[in-house]
């Protein structure tokens, strides 16, 4: 199959509903069919032609099934050209511009972004490798009297970005990958938590002199750098500067108990920036092997 697709391309390839379910039943049952009711691994043709009847059980099952297609409220090739359209338009979508663009409303447009974004998270799974530069930053909206590190009601995040510093034009390097995740507190415990769950155990991580690192990183390979005011994190500081522009731009705005998954979502698109057209495909792949989600387990804090 083609995979690198203009959107005018994707678009014409999944116009129908045929060529979509197709799609679907190539990556759900692409290994062999096993019921998801008794695990029964021989079926038939079922009351439609993407379905499959279980031969033990005779459960029907539909392509879109037990996945994160399950129970849609509108049309499948809508779906796929919203995946497109989040995980390949450089900036992304709200929730509102789909919904205008796709003509569905906009709680509907969001409960699918938050199973789109849910995806993305799944396949955000390698760690940081190499050299890493580290650093927390404060995301929300200006409060009086709560300037810089004041955290106030802002969301405290780990960042971590992957540097590569092998081209000899850029001797500051370029960031490869880069990965976020929200933070309880400061404290050693919390960064560590986050840092285990991102970076390579064999990394090399280099941060400013804030004491929770010592703590966090004992025993790891831990470099500590004067910030010197950002001048030594430039390219980790640039990375913080898109973030916060991009969920501004394009959200205005995202609550502290969603705010991982926005995070997942940036990191996805950024970490595929020169591979962007394959991004949908790997998303839809996602979708198909992902357990369907109810709504209240979405909006659930």
């Amino acid at each position: 199959m083609k995979k690198v697709m203009t959107l005018n391309e994707f678009m014409k390839q999944y116009s129908t509903e045929e060529a979509c379910m197709e799609y679907l039943i190539q990556q759900k049952w692409s290994k062999g069919f096993r019921c998801s009711r008794c695990g029964h691994e021989h079926s038939i043709k079922g009351r439609k032609w993407y379905y499959r009847r279980c031969k033990a059980c005779l459960y029907d099952e539909s392509a879109t099934a037990n996945t994160l297609f399950h129970n849609l409220k509108f049309p499948i090739q809508k779906a796929f050209g919203m995946v497109y359209m989040l995980t390949s338009v450089r900036k992304g979508m709200s929730s509102c511009e789909l919904a205008r663009q796709f003509g569905v409303h906009q709680e509907t447009a969001w409960f699918f972004r938050r199973k789109v974004q849910k995806a993305m998270k799944q396949g955000e799974c390698n760690l940081l490798e190499g050299n890493v530069e580290v650093d927390e930053t404060q995301i929300g909206g200006h409060e009086t009297r709560k300037p810089g590190r004041s955290k106030g009601k802002k969301a405290l995040v780990e960042v971590a970005v992957e540097v590569d510093y092998s081209n000899s034009k850029k001797p500051k390097g370029t960031i490869k990958r880069a990965a976020a995740s929200l933070l309880v507190d400061a404290s050693g415990d919390a960064i560590k938590e986050i840092i285990d769950h991102i970076i390579h155990p064999d990394a090399v991580i280099t941060t400013d002199g804030w004491r929770g690192y010592l703590k966090a990183l004992r025993g790891r390979w831990h470099n500590v750098e004067d910030s010197a005011l950002g001048k030594n994190f430039e390219l980790l500081h640039w990375y913080i500067f898109n973030l916060k522009n991009w969920l501004r731009g394009t959200h205005h705005h995202a609550s502290k108990e969603h705010l991982n998954d926005y995070l997942a979502e940036f990191n996805f698109r950024f970490n595929r920036r020169n591979t962007y057209q394959f991004a949908a495909f790997e998303t839809l792949e996602n979708m198909t092997k992902m357990p369907k989600t109810q709504y209240s387990c979405l909006v659930a804090v």
